[in-house]
Order: C-alpha cells, then structure tokens, then sequence
C-alpha cells in the first residue's frame, strides 16, 4: 500500500520520509487547500526523494478558492508545469472545472498534454462535481488519460468514514483503469479502521505517517 503525505515544508518532508512515507504531495499555502510550490522548494524536493526513493507529485494550483480558471490562471497553471518539467517529478495534479461545476474537459485535456510523459492526477477538485455527474466525470479523466484521483467521497465538511459507500462506487465504475486514492480526514490513527472496511491501495493525508 502507497501513503502519501502531503508536505508543504522542508521540515514536513524530512518527517514524512523518516517516517515511512512512500510518496510525498508537495503544495504551499495549504491553509487554502494547496497551491502550486516555487521551483526552488520543488527542485529541492526531487532531489530528496529521489536520494530516498520515494515518489514525488507536484500540485499545479495558481489560487486558492474555487476551481474555474479564467485565461491568465491556467496560462499560469501550463508555464509552471513547462517549467517543472525540467525537475525529477513523477505525478502532476490537478483539476479544473466549468462554471457549471463539471469536469472542463477542455483545461484538464490541454494539462495532461503539456504534462506528457509526467503523469497526472486530478485532486479534490473532483469533489465540487455534483454526485450525479461524479461517474461521468470519472470515464472522462480515464479516457484523458489519468493516473489517480484523490477523492474525500463527499464534500469536505463530511466524514470520510461516512462516504465509503460512494468511494466503492468509484472504485468499481473505475474498472482498474484509474486508482482511487481516498484523502481528507485520513491519518495513521484512523487508517487501519478505513483499510478494514475497503482495501484501497493507495491512501493520502498530512498526517498519514
């Protein structure tokens, strides 16, 4: 099973490997959900996973706030990962979406593109897609070409013990073509009672180790 921990600090990343991270999610600003670090803080951070042999993703967010992005925030979001490129990174994540609250196929297309050969992972994001949508949503980051979501179930004030029954549901619509990663309320005190109730290969928090 892979645990990745989300780190915003050097002093995060050294805990997070000493203390048996397999991956680390590298954000800043997580008080407003992560954003995209600098390149300095990243190319650090390759560097240290690397020597450890653990993975890295690299969130591409320009703001906090919602996910619709206008001309000048995405043509952000495509230089920061033009530029990241160039580092040792193994997973690019993020997510956009419409006005509606769906899946911008569109914006999530021209990423995973610009990304190519990094893969990619669409992150909460997904969470804001009304439930009924959430399958459909789901075959178009597969069809995309996807590697992972991390996904609460639910919308980010609920329990995450109370949407299982919904990360099944994506779990079995994924037909082994996308992980599912289950973050949000997760941590190495609550993990073994989540395992125990669905074998997820792949789990996410900041205090997942």
């Amino acid at each position: 099973m892979i645990k990745e921990a989300v780190v915003e600090t050097i002093q995060e990343v050294e805990y997070a490997i000493d203390n048996g991270a397999n991956r680390l999610e590298l954000c800043a600003n997580l008080t407003v959900g992560g954003t995209t670090p600098s390149y300095g803080m990243t190319a650090i951070v390759a560097e240290m996973c690397a020597a450890n042999n653990v993975e890295l993703a690299v969130m591409i967010r320009p703001r906090g706030g919602n996910f619709i992005y206008e001309l000048y925030d995405f043509e952000i979001m495509q230089k920061d990962i033009q530029t990241f490129k160039s580092l040792n990174i193994d997973y690019f994540v993020f997510g956009c979406l419409t006005t509606d609250n769906i899946l911008n196929e569109w914006q999530m297309k021209t990423l995973h593109r610009l990304a190519y050969p990094t893969k990619v992972v669409c992150h909460m994001a997904f969470d804001q897609i009304h439930i009924h949508g959430q399958i459909k949503a789901l075959h178009q980051l597969i069809d995309i070409g996807f590697s992972r979501l991390l996904t609460h179930g639910g919308p980010s004030d609920t329990n995450i013990f109370d949407n299982l029954n919904h990360l099944g549901k994506l779990v079995v619509n994924s037909g082994g073509k996308i992980e599912i990663m289950p973050g949000g309320g997760l941590t190495k005190d609550n993990l073994s009672e989540l395992l125990s109730a669905f074998p997820f290969q792949e789990v996410h928090g900041t205090k997942i180790v």
